[in-house]
């Protein structure tokens, strides 16, 4: 196959609105397991796994910059340092996910459950997290002054301390636990 070959069919199936992950081959071996366990380093950007179930998942410093996890389950699932920016994770459940260190930047969180997850040292510049649920989310050191749609209430059972950056007119909350 020719360049411009390639490069009509890319420009062909963007117009389809397919979009291609940057490695099939991970793609492929998440999607042909029943119960996923462990990608690390893998590149899952773009691809769809809405409403997959990736609970207790390893998929630390993986790539899934621009992906969409829509109603995924992935409770408990290892992302420190994984690229996350740009997807969109609606409803996603990340209760229990250890989330440190990665990058959240302009990613949708729209709904989803963080409930006891761990944000240290996210970076979350730009990410939505209008009706999402932080129950005992763990969020010392972690730079939400430029998160959108925060609120205090939603902040309220959270687990903040002073190196925990909020938007403007966010209470901190106080780990009560």
């Amino acid at each position: 196959m020719t360049a411009r070959t390639l490069l009509s069919a890319a420009l062909f199936l963007a117009a389809l609105g397919v979009t291609l992950a940057a490695n099939p081959a991970d793609v492929a071996r998440t999607r042909s397991l029943q119960s996923f366990q462990e990608c690390i380093r893998c590149d899952l950007s773009n691809a769809d796994f809405e409403d997959r179930f990736f609970q207790l998942a390893i998929l630390n410093e993986a790539n899934l910059s621009g992906a969409n996890f829509d109603g995924a389950n992935m409770a408990g699932t290892q992302l420190n340092n994984a690229n996350l920016s740009k997807g969109s994770f609606r409803y996603t459940n990340f209760s229990g996910a250890q989330i440190q260190g990665a990058d959240l930047r302009g990613a949708n969180f729209r709904g989803a459950w963080l409930n006891w997850a761990w944000l240290a040292g996210a970076k979350l510049d730009g990410a939505d997290f209008t009706n999402a649920h932080f129950v005992g989310a763990q969020l010392q050191g972690a730079d939400l002054s430029k998160a959108k749609g925060l609120t205090t209430s939603q902040l309220r059972t959270a687990c903040a301390n002073s190196d925990t950056r909020l938007p403007p007119g966010i209470e901190r909350p106080w780990c009560p636990y």
